[in-house]
């Protein structure tokens, strides 16, 4: 009878776990959502179906092939290696990188994590954590009409170490889709 009820108890410890792990990172994720600072990045999408993984669109953001004249750069670029962009609002609305560094930056202005992947003369490239953005059908349809036009913005709610999430769409400047917090 005792190794039955150590066997249910450590069971029970182990869905307990489980669960709060799970709603931790449902928290942290509507957390971020909810008081994340917003930025706005101008995007393209491609490709809103897939057979295998759902609906979704592939985003294309334009801020991950920068002009090296366009951005300064702090640190020596490895490949693979995790860099921070400090964001600035452009007048059209979207937020671009004025500086790409190697470590965390200390300051007030928002700040985008990503992976540097490649330096050619003119270009650095660098993947962030958005390359997909999973909709419901009936927005992923809406947004593969719209997929063209090249005002699509991609709402991101950044915490202070570079961490975001996607929190909605914008097509011409006006909010189409804002995630919901659960």
């Amino acid at each position: 009878m005792t190794r039955r009820w150590m066997l249910i108890g450590g069971i029970a410890v182990a869905a307990a776990l489980q669960t709060a792990a799970l709603a931790k990172m449902i928290t942290d994720r509507a957390a971020l959502i909810r008081d994340g600072q917003e930025v706005v990045l101008e995007t393209g999408m491609v490709d809103p179906r897939d057979l295998f993984r759902g609906h979704y669109v592939t985003l294309d953001l334009v801020i991950s092939r920068l002009d090296t004249g366009a951005v300064t750069v702090t640190g020596d670029l490895t490949p693979d290696e995790p860099v921070w962009a400090i964001l600035a609002e452009g007048e059209d609305g979207f937020w671009r990188p004025t500086e790409v560094t190697t470590t965390r930056p200390a300051t007030d202005a928002p700040v985008l994590q990503g992976t540097f992947r490649y330096a050619a003369p003119d270009q650095i490239l660098i993947d962030f954590p958005f390359g997909r953005y999973y909709a419901p059908k009936d927005r992923a349809q809406e947004l593969e009409v719209v997929r063209n036009d090249r005002a699509l913005g991609l709402i991101v709610a950044l915490d202070p170490e570079g961490h975001g999430a996607i929190k909605g769409v914008t097509v011409n400047g006006e909010p189409v889709y804002l995630e919901p917090l659960y």
